[in-house]
């Protein structure tokens, strides 16, 4: 049986052990976002293996500083490998504690140096988004939630990404003209193509 995507399932996927977590930044190190968005510089890549497929759930990009120039996010997925050069490998943790220990079958990366080597083809756009004053400035003193997205919930356009014989991707980029710093929590749930396409 093909799997139910209604937004009732969330709870229960965790339940399952299927719904893992990365995050930028963390405590109270912000990770630094990039100046502008590029296509194959993301600040959080998600690769699924070929025969893996993950339904994205929430993104929440946490402002901590900007300066006077634009902020920009844009979420995007991709129908080949865009790459990891120049990132760093972060290990998906499982948002069930009881399945601590099983594994993510997919990869992600943060912290771009660079480009990761590969354009990204087929490329669909989930989330924009757009401030063109100092973040810092709307917000007086105190932080906010600038950017989310749960397509599950009427925030950005839903989303599957993964086939059966190639690597796939999902892309959170930040830009803001200044530095800017700040913290990206990424959420989804996998499956196999198998289980997910099953009839």
């Amino acid at each position: 049986m093909a799997i139910d995507l209604s937004k009732n399932n969330e709870l229960q996927w965790i339940k399952e052990g299927r719904v893992f977590f990365a995050e930028h930044g963390a405590l109270t190190t912000p990770a630094a976002f990039e100046t502008d968005l590029v296509r194959q510089t993301p600040d959080l890549l998600v690769r699924t293996a070929a025969g893996v497929v993950i339904v994205p759930l929430r993104v929440l990009v946490v402002t901590e500083a900007t300066g006077a120039a634009v902020f920009q996010c844009l979420i995007s997925a991709c129908n080949n490998d865009p790459g990891n050069s120049n990132m760093t490998a972060f290990t998906p943790l499982n948002c069930n504690t009881r399945y601590a220990t099983k594994a993510s079958t997919v990869t992600a990366y943060i912290t771009s140096t660079g480009s990761t080597g590969t354009a990204p083809t087929g490329v669909s756009d989930l989330l924009r988004v757009y401030v063109q004053p100092d973040i810092d400035a709307i917000t007086s003193t105190a932080t906010f939630d600038q950017v989310v997205y749960a397509p599950f919930h009427g925030k950005g356009v839903p989303t599957i990404i993964g086939d059966d014989s190639n690597i796939n991707a999902w892309m959170i980029h930040v830009g803001n003209g200044t530095s800017s710093t700040g913290y990206i929590h990424a959420q989804w749930a996998e499956f196999t193509y198998t289980e997910f396409y099953a009839a």
